[in-house]
Formats: C-alpha cells, structure tokens, sequence
C-alpha cells in the first residue's frame, strides 16, 4: 500500500525508528522472558483507519488486542493484536510452564499479557518521542480477546475522533521455538500526525 503522505526520507525515518523500537522491546522481552528474542519490523506504512481490520490476518479467528491511550504532546491511541495460539505460547515462557499448557485467559493470564503489550508500545512510543523531541505517555492498557471484527467494532467510537489514517508498524518476534507475528497500529487525533510529521522533517532537516 503506497504512502502518499510520507516521502522517502520521512518512510527511511520511520523505519528506523521502528528498527529502534523494535531493539528496545526485544531486550526488554528477552530479560523478562529468559529467551534470546530479536524483533523484525517488515514494513511501517500509513493506512485508512476504515481500512485497519482488512490489514489484520484472518488465519485466526480469535486474537488477542492490547489497547491503550497516549497523552502528552502527542495525542493518540495503540493497539497492538496477536493470533491467540502465539499468544499463549507467549505466556507458557513467561511463566516458564511446558509450551502448549496454557489454553484460556485467566487473570494472572491477561494481566501478563498487557505488561507484554505495554513494553513493546512504550519501547516504540519511547523511540518515536526520543527521535522527534515530542512527549508520549501511555495509559493503563487494556485487554480484549475476540474476533478481529469485533475488535475494531469496539474500538470504532473513538477511532472515529482520531485522525483518517493509522501508522501500522509490522513486527516479527522470532525466538528458539516460535515465530510470532503481530500488528500495530498508532493511531495519532486529528492535530498530532501533523505534529509527527513536522518534526520528523525537522529531524531530517537537523532543525
């Protein structure tokens, strides 16, 4: 999907800050769950918020969304979805149980796997912020398990307040055992991708 808001420079950036990011979690990730984890980031592209869902793979029925809001000078909400089946192997290394033994979101299940969430958004946001001198300070985050549809349907209220497109950050979290594959998207209000973009040239710019 072509990025007609971003030019090259601006696509290079953010790439980069992706790779950043995608450094920053995979350390964080890896001390938490005593594996070697590196990330991969394939691809941070613009995309219409209505066209969001469609971006999302349907190989598995159920995934698992952590959701949050960022405040600060840049106003924006996260949502990061994982396939439900990765997810709980995710969990069996957490809690350092035989992979293929968790099977349901319990409490201690779902609280584990927002801190997950929260540390590889922060690790971007703290990326994306440190790069282009802006502030972003994530909320609580919060968990649904359900169908991608129904995902994006709850969510659509406020998304529909929020800017017309998403910056959807692709990650790959490859360990020993597993290949995880998960989907991001920032989803900046109506003042604050300008704000993104503005310093980013900047940036560039050496402003």
């Amino acid at each position: 999907m072509a990025d007609s808001r971003l030019t090259d420079f601006q696509r290079d950036a953010l790439k980069e800050l992706g790779n950043i990011g995608a450094g920053s979690a995979a350390t964080a990730l890896s001390q938490l769950l005593g594996r070697d984890i590196t990330i991969d980031v394939p691809s941070i592209v613009m995309v219409p918020v209505e066209k969001m869902a469609e971006m999302v793979s349907r190989d598995s029925r159920i995934v698992a969304a952590v959701y949050l809001r960022i405040y600060g000078d840049i106003q924006a909400r996260a949502l990061l979805i994982f396939p439900q089946e990765k997810v709980f192997l995710l969990l069996d290394m957490l809690m350092r149980r035989k992979l293929g033994q968790t099977r349901e979101f319990g409490e201690t299940e779902q609280s584990a796997i927002k801190e997950i969430g929260n540390i590889i958004i922060s690790a971007y946001l703290n990326a994306i912020a440190k790069f282009i001198g802006l502030n972003a300070v994530p909320s609580v985050p919060a968990l649904a398990v359900d169908m991608v549809d129904a995902i994006f349907q709850t969510v659509s209220a406020e998304l529909a307040e929020m800017a017309p497109e998403a910056m959807l950050i692709e990650n790959e979290m490859t360990e020993a055992v597993t290949n995880l594959k998960s989907k991001m998207f920032i989803i900046p209000d109506k003042d604050a991708m300008a704000k993104i973009l503005e310093a980013l040239n900047n940036t560039i710019k050496g402003a």
